[in-house]
C-alpha cells in the first residue's frame, strides 16, 4: 500500500510512525504548502519526496490512501480534492466544520468508490475497547446514563503561540471557537450508546482562563432515545482530567484515558456495610492489575501513547485491503458533527470580539497635561504595575497588549488599550500616533529561540524605528543585568555600568542572548542621537511575581526547594515598585537621556536570608536543601558529556551555571547620584508585602 501525508504539523508524526508499523506500507510523499516545513518533516522521518499540493502528489505517486492532518478549516476542501482523485482518505477530527460538509464528503466517497474515515482515536484506546466489549456482551445491562469529562490545559502552544506576529492561532477562528477542535473526543465515546438525539441543553461560564473572558466551561445535557448523556468540557478546572463513566442497570464502568485504566463495579448482593469494603478492595485491585499490565505492555512495545490512533489507522488500512469494515462508520461520524452543530448554536460566548482600541472616558486634564506614555509589554508583571502607577500619578497612559493577553486589569486602570505586537510594525503604528514617550518593557521571557528573535530582538528594532519616525521625545528601554559578562568577573566584584558585557551571549541561553542583541540595537540608536535611556534591572520581585526563581535553584512544588550553593550568594533583587520609581524618574529627568543605569536594591539579601524572610514563612512545612556548588557543577559536567554523546542539547551548561551563581554586586550608584533616585521600600519591607499578598490570596480561596 502506498500512502501520503498531507500536513506536517503537530500530529503528523504520530500518523507517520503508526503508518510505518503497518506491514508492506510505503509513505511515498508528504504534502504541505509550507515547503520548508514539508522538507523538515520528510528529512526527520526518512520520506523521499515532498509536494506543495495534493494534485501534484497524486499525479506523480498514484497513492492508494491519503491522511489529512491539517487544521479543521481545511479538512473539507483537501478531503474533497483527494476523494475526487479517487484516493481513500483518513481525515483528522473533526471531519468537517459542519454536518452539511461531512455529508458531501461521504457522498463523494460513495460516488468514487473509495473509503472515508475520521480520527476518533480514543474510542480505540485499549481502556475504552474493554468497556465497549463489556457493553456489547450485555454485562452492563441497559445503559442509563453516560458521563463524559474532558479537561484541557490552555497553557499550550495551540492556544497561546502566535503563528506569526499579531496573527491569532487558527483554533480561535473555528465555528465552535477553541472548543471545536477538541469536542469530538468527549462526544464520540458517549454518543454511540445514547441512541438518536432527542434534546440537547448547553450551559456555559467563564472563569477567566481565556482571553476576553470567553467561556472556558461547558456543561451539556443530551437526551437520546436510549440513554442520557452529560458532557463536561473544562479548561478551568485542574488537574485536567479525561474520563468517561458508564452507568447501566447491572454495572458501572469508569474509563480513565489519562491512566489508560478501566474499572467496573457490577451490582453486588452483599449487605451495604460489606459493599463499602469490597468496592474499595475491588477498585484497588483493578487499578493495580491495570497498571501492572500497562507497564508490561509498554515495556514490550505493545502499548504506546495514542495507542488508539494506531489501532484505528491499521483497521482503516485493513478495510482498504478488504479485511474488515471502516473503523468509524458514516453514521457515527455524522452523529458527532451534527451534535456539535447543535452545541455551537447554543454557545454564545465562544469567539473573540475584536481588537479596536479601548479608550476610557477622558477625565478633565489640568492646563498643562502630562505626557502621553506608551508602555509595551503592558500585560506583563512589570508593565501592568507601571501602567497602574503612571495612571495614579496623572500620566496619560497607552498600554500595548497582544491579542491573547488578559486585559481585564488594564480596563480598570483608566489607560488606553491598543492591540498589537512589537514584532509587527504595522500593528504598532496606531499605538505610536500621538504619543510623547515610550517605555519599552516587552520581551520574550519563555526563552525560546524563535520567540526571542521576534519579540525581543526584532521587536526592539521596530520600536526604535517607530520612535524615530514619530519623533518620540524619550524612549526608556528595560534591559537586564544578564547582558553583563559575569563569567569574566572576579568573585565579590562590584559591577558598574562601565563593566564589560557578555563575550559569549549565545552561551547564556536564548533570553540573555536576545536581551544582549536588543541592547546592541539600542546603543547604536543612542550613538545616532536618539533620546533613549537604558535601565538594567536585577531580578524583579513583588506581589504576584515569581517566588522561587531559577537563580535560587530547583523546586518540587512547594514541598521541597533545592537551593544552589550554601546560601551566601547575594541575590540581585529589585522590588517592582522601586523599579517603577526608577522608570518614572528617568521619564521626568532630561539628564537621563543617552545613559545606562543599573537598578538593583542595595540591601544585599542572601539566599539564606530570602529563605528565612519569605520562603519558610510562606511554606513553613517545606524542606530547603542547600546543594554545594561544586556538586552541581560536577553533575552538569557529566550531563553535558551524556547529552553530547546522545547528540542532544544539554539542559544546563557549566557556563550558564557559573554566570548565574558567581557572587557579585551590582552598583546602582549612578542612578542614585545623577537622578536622585531612591528605592521606595527596603527589601525586607518588600518581602513582607509579598508575604502579605500571598497570604491574602490563600484567605480569599
Amino acid at each position: 500500500m502506498r500512502i501520503g501525508i498531507v500536513g506536517c504539523g503537530l500530529n503528523s508524526g504520530y500518523h507517520i510512525n503508526f503508518a510505518k508499523d503497518y506491514p508492506g506500507l510505503q509513505i511515498v510523499g508528504v504534502v504541505d504548502k509550507d515547503v520548508q516545513k514539508a522538507n523538515q518533516c520528510a528529512a526527520e522521518y526518512g520520506i523521499k519526496k515532498t509536494y506543495p499540493s495534493i494534485k501534484e502528489f497524486v499525479d506523480e505517486q498514484r497513492p492508494d490512501a491519503i491522511h489529512i492532518v491539517t487544521p479543521p478549516q481545511t479538512h473539507y476542501s483537501l478531503a474533497k480534492e483527494a476523494l475526487e482523485l479517487k484516493c481513500h482518505v483518513l481525515v483528522e477530527k473533526p471531519i468537517a466544520l459542519n454536518v452539511q460538509e461531512a455529508r458531501e464528503l461521504f457522498d463523494l466517497a460513495e460516488a468514487y468508490g473509495v473509503k472515508l474515515c475520521t480520527m476518533h482515536n480514543h474510542f480505540f484506546d485499549p481502556c475504552m475497547a474493554e468497556a465497549h466489549t463489556l457493553i456489547q456482551e450485555g454485562k452492563t445491562g441497559e445503559i442509563i446514563n453516560i458521563e463524559s469529562y474532558y479537561g484541557l490545559n490552555t497553557r499550550i502552544d495551540a492556544f497561546r503561540k502566535y503563528p506569526a506576529p499579531n496573527v491569532l492561532p487558527w483554533i480561535y477562528s473555528l465555528p465552535g471557537g477553541i472548543f471545536h477542535d477538541f469536542m469530538p473526543h468527549p462526544l464520540y465515546v458517549m454518543l454511540p450508546y445514547l441512541g438518536k438525539l432527542q434534546d440537547i441543553q448547553v450551559m456555559e461560564k467563564s472563569f477567566g482562563e481565556l482571553p476576553q473572558n470567553i467561556s472556558d466551561e461547558l456543561r451539556i445535557l443530551i437526551k437520546g432515545h436510549l440513554a442520557f448523556g452529560v458532557l463536561t468540557f473544562s479548561f478551568a478546572a485542574k488537574p485536567h482530567l479525561q474520563f468517561v463513566r458508564i452507568y447501566g442497570t447491572k454495572m458501572a464502568i469508569k474509563v480513565n484515558f489519562d491512566t489508560m485504566t478501566t474499572t467496573c463495579h457490577p451490582v453486588s448482593h452483599l449487605p451495604k456495610a460489606a459493599q463499602k469494603a469490597t468496592h474499595n478492595l475491588s477498585e484497588s485491585w483493578q487499578l493495580f492489575s491495570n497498571t501492572v499490565s500497562n507497564v508490561w505492555n509498554f515495556g514490550r512495545g505493545k502499548l504506546r501513547p495514542y495507542q488508539g490512533m494506531k489501532v484505528l489507522i491499521h483497521r482503516f488500512y485493513d478495510a482498504i485491503n478488504g479485511k474488515g469494515e471502516i473503523p468509524v462508520s458514516k453514521d457515527d461520524v455524522l452523529m458527532v458533527v451534527e451534535t456539535m452543530d447543535k452545541i455551537w448554536n447554543q454557545v454564545k460566548n465562544k469567539s473573540l470580539s475584536g481588537f479596536d482600541p479601548i479608550i476610557p472616558e477622558e477625565k478633565a486634564q489640568p492646563k498643562k497635561a502630562r505626557p502621553r506614555i506608551l508602555v509595551t509589554g503592558a500585560t506583563g508583571f512589570l508593565g501592568m504595575r507601571l501602567v497602574e502607577l503612571l495612571t495614579q500619578r496623572g500620566y496619560r497612559v497607552r498600554a500595548l497588549a497582544r491579542k491573547l493577553s488578559n486585559i481585564e486589569k488594564l480596563k480598570k486602570l483608566q489607560a488606553e488599550i491598543f492591540f498589537g505586537d512589537v514584532a509587527s510594525v504595522d500593528s504598532l503604528k496606531p499605538a505610536f500616533e500621538g504619543v510623547d514617550m515610550v517605555v519599552h518593557a516587552a520581551a520574550d521571557t519563555e526563552g525560546r529561540e524563535e520567540d526571542s528573535e521576534l519579540s525581543t530582538i526584532q521587536g526592539t528594532k521596530n520600536v526604535i524605528d517607530l520612535c524615530q519616525h514619530y519623533k518620540i521625545k524619550r524612549l526608556v528601554y528595560i534591559s537586564s543585568c544578564s547582558v553583563y559578562g559575569v563569567a569574566d568577573y572576579k568573585k565579590n566584584q562590584v559591577v558598574t555600568e562601565e563593566f564589560s558585557l557578555e563575550r559569549f551571549p549565545e552561551k547564556r541561553g536564548h533570553y540573555s542572548n536576545a536581551k544582549f542583541k536588543a541592547e546592541e540595537s539600542i546603543t547604536e540608536a543612542i550613538k545616532k542621537g536618539q533620546p533613549i535611556t537604558v535601565l538594567r534591572p536585577g531580578t524583579i520581585f513583588g506581589p504576584g511575581g515569581e517566588i522561587f526563581t531559577p537563580m535560587m535553584g530547583f523546586s518540587f512544588g512547594s514541598k521541597v526547594f533545592g537551593i544552589i550553593g550554601m546560601g551566601k550568594f547575594v541575590l540581585p533583587l529589585v522590588y517592582i515598585d522601586n523599579l517603577v520609581e526608577a522608570i518614572i524618574t528617568t521619564i521626568e529627568k532630561q539628564e537621563s537621556v543617552g545613559k545606562i543605569f543599573n537598578v538593583v536594591d542595595s540591601d544585599n539579601v542572601s539566599k539564606k536570608m530570602y529563605v528565612k524572610l519569605l520562603l519558610k514563612k510562606l511554606y513553613p512545612k517545606s524542606h530547603c536543601i542547600y546543594i554545594p556548588f561544586w556538586f552541581l557543577y560536577l553533575a552538569v559536567f557529566f550531563q553535558e558529556l551524556l547529552t553530547s554523546a546522545l547528540g542532544r542539547k544539554p539542559f544546563l551548561t557549566r557556563y550558564r551555571l557559573v554566570s548565574s551563581q558567581k557572587n557579585i554586586f551590582y552598583d546602582s550608584s549612578r542612578i542614585i547620584n545623577e537622578l536622585n533616585w531612591a528605592p521606595l521600600y527596603t527589601t525586607k519591607d518588600a518581602l513582607n508585602m509579598v508575604l502579605d499578598y500571598e497570604h491574602s490570596k490563600r484567605t480569599l480561596v
